[in-house]
């Protein structure tokens, strides 16, 4: 998981307590703001453009958030670069601390940022030291390209190339393109079921080699037809961490698994989606329903099938963009052959359940329940950018379970938190999540939305 703008994190909390002017100019404001809000409370009903023309206000032009961002930053001819130490910590390797540099990079006559890049170099005691690269590029306010690389001492690489435009060769078609190749250690595998023991834990690393296409073809407005075809190739084997190996606490399931595996899988979904931006979304609706094949006649080692139904809402309180009601359910099962642990459904930090480590539950099936209320602090533009600070509190609901008809609200996990985050148009969201639970208390610190 990339570990992005750490330090900037730090700065959503003061500017909880701290507005972007002075008291006086806060009334002047508030008081200049009341034919607008008359306005948006006529009686009849509003259009999208409307809302988005309302979320998109004139950001203030000074506040506490760009005078620290201004004191940090080295201005260079070709762009500012902002030193940053890296602090996180990791409910499954422990905690990190390095240095990462933000380099933004300016286009030629507009003086607009064009990219930015984060490398980085930071130590943790069970990776030791690991060197990152990391390049975000945003030729428009939609399509964007990133490319990672990363090389730890122990266990962890990655070489990653990803692509998005939303309007492909300029016709409706959605379209990315992502290949990669992949070790991370940071995952845990408890044994199966919503009951494992929190003291089974056993670590692992996992390498996926590959790559997928994504492409949504409309069919009418807001409604298109997903297909998502990805071929990888997957084992897993030791982890950093020295004690608790999945080798030694579950030998017969580590045999397996430390097989390399082929999966070719064919997903086809039917969506609707009238959200506003693909990853920063403050209005609208997601809704999918899918199934994914794995197909032994089409090169996969498994015969199996995934089923998902998931929602994404997003709600402007008065329309006014600055409180945002955001809610995803998901139900996901399989059927048919039983893969390995680790391509079945999971529920953990990255996969539903915040308080939780990386792949603290697994089953044939999962449910999934997130509702966040976040709240935008301050708006203050940047170098070309306009960065939000923004804070949610969020409440994480979820379980695992071999058959839906074995679903029991009882075996329901809880996991209540908040976030602080830092988002910077037109791409890029840095985030810190407090979670706990009965699965204790988890400090996240990762790039973009959880959903």
């Amino acid at each position: 998981m990339p570990r992005l703008l750490h330090v900037l994190l730090a700065v959503t909390f003061l500017c909880a307590s701290a507005q972007a002017q002075t008291p006086k100019k806060r009334r002047l404001v508030k008081a200049a703001a009341k034919p607008a809000q008359r306005l948006v409370r006529r009686t009849e009903p509003e259009t999208k453009e409307d809302i988005l023309k309302t979320v998109g206000r004139q950001a203030p032009k000074d506040g506490l958030l760009a005078r620290v961002l201004n004191a940090i930053t080295i201005d260079t001819a070709n762009g500012p670069i902002i030193p940053f130490p890296v602090v996180d910590s990791s409910k499954d390797l422990g905690p990190s601390f390095g240095v990462m540099p933000v380099i933004a990079i300016r286009e030629k006559g507009t003086g607009n940022i064009k990219s930015v890049l984060v490398p980085s170099l930071n130590y943790n005691q069970n990776l030791r030291t690991t060197a990152t690269y990391r390049h975000y590029i945003f030729p428009d306010e939609k399509r964007f390209f990133i490319l990672r690389a990363s090389h730890s001492e122990r266990v962890e690489r990655e070489l990653m190339a990803y692509y998005y435009t939303p309007q492909l060769l300029g016709t409706g078609l959605r379209f990315s393109l992502e290949g990669k190749h992949w070790i991370t250690g940071k995952p845990s595998f408890y044994g199966f079921g919503i009951n494992s023991q929190r003291g089974d834990k056993a670590n692992y690393s996992l390498e996926m080699t590959g790559g997928e296409v994504i492409l949504d073809v409309p069919l009418k407005k807001e409604l298109f037809v997903n297909v998502t075809s990805a071929y990888f190739e997957k084992r897993i084997g030791a982890g950093p961490v020295s004690s608790g190996q999945l080798r030694d606490l579950f030998p017969a399931i580590y045999s397996e698994a430390a097989e390399r595996r082929a999966f070719l899988t064919n997903r086809f979904a039917l969506v609707y989606d009238n959200t506003d931006h693909p990853s920063l979304p403050k209005i609208g609706t997601y809704a999918s329903a899918s199934v994914l094949y794995s197909n032994r006649r089409l090169g996969s080692d498994y015969e199996y099938r995934t089923y998902s139904l998931q929602a994404k809402h997003y709600f402007n309180y008065k329309q006014e963009g600055r409180y945002v009601t955001a809610a995803h359910y998901l139900l996901q099962f399989q059927r048919g052959q039983v893969p390995p642990f680790y391509a079945l459904p999971q529920l953990g930090e990255s996969t539903g359940l915040r308080m939780a480590g990386d792949g603290r539950f697994t089953g044939r099936g999962k449910f999934v329940f997130t509702i966040e209320e976040r709240i935008t602090l301050s708006r203050t533009p940047f170098y070309k950018f306009v960065s939000e600070t923004e804070i949610a509190p969020f409440l994480d609901v979820g379980t695992v379970f071999d058959r839906v008809s074995d679903f029991r609200a009882r075996d329901l996990k809880y996991g209540p938190g908040i976030s602080a985050r830092l988002v910077i148009r037109p791409q890029l969201v840095a985030t810190v999540d407090f979670a706990y639970g009965s699965e204790g208390t988890n400090a996240i610190i990762k790039i973009g939305y959880p959903f």
